[in-house]
């Protein structure tokens, strides 16, 4: 896989997601679908492409995913690493919340509506998988087989942000996609950079399911629990405050992290990188993908 070969790839998840789309509309009357059945189709949609482009170009398994194995306190670190970030994803969020709704929270009744253990699964387990061995292996690989590490990262990361299809949430996935990449890279293996992905969601949906379970004993419910502009500025506030303290916590675990996996010489070599490499990874296919994609998310804002 090289540049030019993930640009058509995503461009190929963006039409096959049309298609989808536009088939699942003409059979709306024929066909119904829950939240469920929604999660599982749109992670296939990533995942069938990337394996038809991965036969074809019959790319080798171990170059593209990296499944090396990993220690259990480097497990552990992740683990403590995905809450040092939160602050910052959640600053990112409210930021997004200024002038996009809370995609997550407009989706709370129809995922509290389904049981707690199916829902874990699919948005806590399943997807994150799904979209780790996509984002943070095909399409970073590709990306870092044709430029550097640092180039690389950023690519991967603003494909993982288009892909959510609204701005609430790419705003905050280009900076985990920006995360998942440093974990991957300080490790050495993309195990750090799923598990990371599977707390980051869990956490999310146990959250869900507590809140639904509180609010009712405070006489509150899902619908009462807003976000005034007055509420996201202190959210916003306090946010900065703690990542300030927390970010730089997080990149002395990466180096961590690095070393204890004695992979430091690697992803120094990265941040070396970072300046001396001149090779373009844009062409045509991400141009167009790029233009689709933010096209949608501005007529969603509509």
């Amino acid at each position: 896989m090289n540049n030019k070969k993930v640009n058509w790839m995503f461009l190929s998840i963006i039409a096959f997601e049309a298609v989808v789309i536009f088939v699942l509309a003409m059979l709306q009357s024929r066909v119904t679908t829950n939240l469920a059945s929604s999660l599982v189709l749109s992670e296939l949609i990533l995942i069938l492409p990337m394996l038809v482009f991965l036969i074809f170009t019959k790319t080798r398994i171990r170059e593209v995913f990296d499944f090396r194995q990993i220690r259990l306190t480097t497990a552990l670190a992740t683990i403590l690493f995905v809450y040092l970030t939160m602050p910052a994803v959640t600053t990112i969020n409210a930021i997004s919340m200024l002038f996009s709704d809370n995609v997550v929270a407009d989706m709370s009744q129809d995922i509290l509506s389904l049981p707690f253990i199916v829902m874990l699964i699919l948005m806590g387990v399943f997807g994150p998988v799904c979209e780790e061995l996509v984002f943070r292996g095909a399409v970073y690989s590709g990306y870092k087989n044709s430029g550097s590490a640092f180039k690389a990262m950023f690519f991967s990361a603003f494909l993982f942000a288009l892909i959510h299809m609204n701005f609430n949430q790419a705003m905050y996935a280009f900076f985990i996609g920006i995360v998942l990449v440093l974990l991957k890279e300080a490790s050495g293996s993309i195990w750090t950079s799923i598990l990371y992905h599977v707390v980051f969601n869990s956490h999310t949906v146990i959250l869900l399911y507590l809140y639904d379970k509180w609010l009712p004993d405070m006489g509150m419910s899902m619908q009462d629990v807003s976000m005034d502009t007055k509420t996201l500025l202190i959210t916003m506030s306090v946010g900065i405050v703690l990542s300030v303290i927390t970010l730089p916590i997080a990149a002395c675990l990466l180096y961590w992290i690095a070393k204890n996996e004695k992979n430091e010489k690697t992803f120094i070599q990265m941040w070396k990188e970072r300046t001396s490499d001149k090779r373009k990874l844009v062409s045509i296919p991400f141009v167009i993908s790029t233009i689709l994609c933010l096209a949608f998310m501005v007529y969603s804002l509509l």
